[in-house]
């Protein structure tokens, strides 16, 4: 800090900000994995977290509203995660909506970038994994796809990757119908 040179400064604090990232969803991710099941008590309207999470990175965020139980906190990270990464390895314009299907509730994440390799398209969702040719230099370390694999199924959704007619990327998460009475 008491360097006069502030561009040196500035790649400090920034190096500084991604390992806290990093530590943050290593813990997470560790914390999901030996949390087995955890309580779906909240009723979340999946539309309004989505919205906040799109207006705060401006994402454009459309459909209609929906309740899921879970975790409001965990389902915000599963939703910053999937704009994040679309963000950093997509291309504009990025959208997000939430519709209904089958009886349960849908979560599309979409942008326009190169997209995702078919023989990699499961792979992403593996801790660390980075499709080829993306490097550090882009950004994060493999684990936010992860993260959203995890806090999916505690979620008892599911999470799958598609490519859209046009390019680029669609990350999908499938909630199940809420039971009756609930």
């Amino acid at each position: 800090e008491a360097s006069p040179n502030e561009a040196h400064r500035r790649e400090i604090l920034r190096n500084l900000s991604e390992l806290d990232e990093l530590v943050e969803e290593i813990l997470l991710a560790s914390r999901l994995d030996h949390a087995g099941t955890i309580e779906l008590a909240d009723d979340v309207d999946l539309l309004a977290l989505v919205a906040e999470e799109g207006a705060r990175v401006g994402v454009e965020v459309t459909g209609e509203p929906a309740i899921v139980k879970g975790d409001a906190r965990l389902l915000t990270r599963l939703v910053r995660n999937l704009m994040q990464n679309a963000l950093r390895h997509g291309a504009p314009p990025l959208s997000a909506g939430i519709r209904r299907h089958d009886g349960g509730i849908e979560l599309a994440v979409r942008d326009h970038g190169p997209g995702i390799a078919e023989a990699e398209r499961e792979r992403v969702f593996e801790p660390f994994y980075r499709p080829s040719g993306r490097s550090e230099q882009v950004g994060g370390w493999g684990l936010g796809l992860a993260l959203v694999r995890q806090i999916a199924t505690l979620h008892g959704a599911t999470v799958r990757h598609e490519t859209p007619a046009g390019g680029g990327a669609c990350f999908v998460v499938s909630f199940p119908p809420l039971p009756q009475g609930s």
